[in-house]
């Protein structure tokens, strides 16, 4: 009974809030995020606008977010978060009558705009809201309650596409987005708490602040580990492989395999399901022996999955594909993100992470360009196999080059 209460305890305050109006947000918006590049397609688009849109938005990105992480240190996070999410869920309704193709350009500038200055606050948000003694918990309950909302909503939109055409059906999953989100706004403007104690902030001019970031970022390359160095440029490499592929497989799945948009719905539902089941055990097991015996043996089977998936001919084929590779991301992922975690140290933590941001921001950009010229210009294969080479290339550096660290910044 004391366990139980004390994770209820965790649901309560602003973590509470949070979980609810982000269920919210799931219950509609997976019932589009994954079909986006249909959604581009079928108001006209090519497959190489599938990556300029993507890459729009990571560049746009940038600047917003080191803005809203200095506001979220001068005037608090519930104001950002909740003014930012309204205008995120408003710019859903630029998607539901969006004529044609290139006015999603303009939807992915603003929510890269909104949703750059509101992530820095929304995180700290989160993080003020967690408690030493059971934050793993509140994380583990962060990945997972938001999702379970839209446990369903990939299947029933699939359901809906292939019954009145992917257009009209995604136009609906948008307005019912921007109606969630409204709901969700209202629920954090009128239930969440200042959880930063605003102190009257310094005023320095403009030169004055680029120099101490200049300087601050300096000394954070001076200090982190080489090793941190390794995985950093390892972790480059995996992500330009994964940004040539990933926008991407749900066109080869309709285009090639000839999936219907039901049973990718089903697929990304199931992707869900063993996402819940895998990754919390996974994550509490690489706590107590280790980070690298989980990223290893997982490195090396990605590209087998990603050269299975594009023999696949057949929805059976994908699904087996994709699930392989949703356990092989359940597996590692907490042991991957907590690895990058624990090279660094605590007072370098904020710039660092902003740096593997921008960075992966960049080379994510580049490679959903280069893999929609791939895929559009040579074959619909060409992308995945440079993207598998990539992840080989990565898998086989990251076993003979990455080693466990001896000591854990705390």
């Amino acid at each position: 009974m004391r366990l139980v209460s004390e994770r209820l305890k965790v649901l309560k305050g602003n973590l509470g809030v949070v979980l609810l109006s982000s269920g919210l947000w799931n219950l509609a918006g997976q019932m589009t995020w994954s079909f986006f590049p249909l959604y581009v397609l079928g108001l006209g688009g090519s497959y190489v606008d599938i990556g300029l849109i993507s890459a729009m938005d990571a560049f746009v990105r940038l600047i917003p977010t080191l803005i809203g992480g200095y506001l979220a240190d001068t005037i608090g996070r519930k104001k950002i978060v909740y003014t930012m999410s309204f205008l995120l869920a408003v710019n859903e309704l630029i998607k539901a009558f969006a004529p044609i193709y290139q006015i999603l350009f303009l939807s992915a500038a603003f929510g890269a705009l909104w949703g750059g200055i509101r992530e820095p606050a929304f995180s700290s948000l989160i993080a003020d809201s967690t408690d030493p003694d059971n934050r793993a918990l509140s994380y583990a309950l962060w990945s997972i309650v938001p999702p379970l909302f839209g446990l369903f909503s990939p299947y029933a939109m699939g359901i809906l596409m292939d019954r009145y055409g992917t257009v009209v059906a995604l136009r609906w999953g948008y307005l019912f987005v921007f109606a969630t989100g409204v709901v969700a706004s209202f629920i954090r403007y009128r239930f969440l708490e200042e959880s930063l104690t605003l102190r009257e902030p310094v005023k320095m001019g403009i030169r004055s602040v680029v120099g101490k970031v200049i300087d601050d970022f300096r000394l954070t390359f001076k200090s982190m580990p080489r090793q941190f160095w390794t995985f950093f440029s390892i972790d480059m490499v995996l992500s330009l492989g994964w940004s040539m592929i990933d926008p991407y497989t749900v066109t080869f799945a309709k285009e090639v395999a000839g999936t219907t948009a039901a049973q990718w719905g089903m697929h990304m539902m199931l992707w869900s399901m063993v996402n819940i089941v895998i990754r919390i055990p996974a994550a509490r097991a690489s706590d107590r022996s280790g980070r690298m015996k989980f990223i290893k043996p997982t490195m090396l089977f990605y590209p087998v999955a990603i050269l299975f998936l594009i023999n696949s001919r057949n929805f059976q084929g994908v699904l087996i594909a994709r699930l392989a590779i949703a356990a092989l991301t359940s597996i590692d992922g907490s042991a991957y993100q907590s690895l990058y975690t624990d090279y660094i140290p605590r007072e370098h933590r904020g710039r660092s992470n902003a740096l593997k941001s921008l960075s992966w921001t960049v080379v994510w950009s580049i490679g959903s360009i280069i893999g929609g010229y791939l895929y559009q210009e040579y074959s619909k294969t060409a992308n995945f196999v440079v993207g598998a080479g990539l992840l080989t290339i990565g898998a086989v550096a990251l076993i003979l080059f990455l080693k466990e660290p001896e000591t854990k910044e705390s």
